[in-house]
């Protein structure tokens, strides 16, 4: 009999669970978050304090492109995709990256083509990009992966503006992403 009372406690807790496996109401929907926003921060902070920072706002987006080419912005689909489109700094050319969302309660992931050379320039994580969700202020923030990772010397060395002479074959640091749905703040 005590062990029955004792289970008592464990099988209310299953019973309250909706048994889909935390994609409950909780979890953010396509609806809520689809939509156009801006480029507003894109930043790689490598965990080396000697290196310095690189502002790809600066350095690999064109933040005031020439007339007929749109300002960075990230489009957010209800059927679950997304689309990067930013003009090169270097180049004036369109440059668009296209992927998968996950949704979680307060976050989305864009998954990240793999071997995508324009990510690559971008200095994004691999695989996935971890964006938390602001409903009221309509903004997506994140430090990417949450952890630092690896990009390669290449990218960073073009992202920071530096030499790659001396530079490890990769640099380990954090991206910090903020996009806002209407104008930056």
């Amino acid at each position: 009999m005590r062990r029955a009372l004792a289970l008592l406690p464990a099988l209310a807790l299953l019973a309250a669970c909706d048994g889909d496996g935390g994609s409950g109401s909780d979890r953010i929907t396509p609806e809520e978050v689809a939509g156009v926003y801006n480029l507003c921060t894109l930043r790689f902070q490598p965990t080396n304090a000697a290196l310095p920072r690189a502002d790809l706002l600066i350095s690999v987006v064109d933040t005031t492109p020439p007339a007929g080419r749109p300002e960075a912005t990230l489009a957010l689909a209800e059927n679950g995709t997304y689309d990067l489109v930013y003009t090169a700094q270097s180049t004036a050319f369109l440059e668009q990256i296209r992927g998968s969302i996950d949704y979680r309660e307060d976050e989305i992931v864009l998954n990240i083509p793999s071997n995508d050379e324009k990510a690559a320039a971008l200095l994004f994580p691999s695989r996935t990009l971890l964006l938390a969700w602001n409903a009221s202020a309509k903004r997506l923030t994140g430090d990417a992966a949450g952890f630092p990772f690896a990009v390669a010397r290449g990218h960073y060395a073009a992202a920071a503006g530096i030499s790659e002479e001396g530079l490890q074959n990769t640099i380990n640091g954090q991206l910090s992403v903020g996009l806002a749905q209407g104008a930056c703040p």
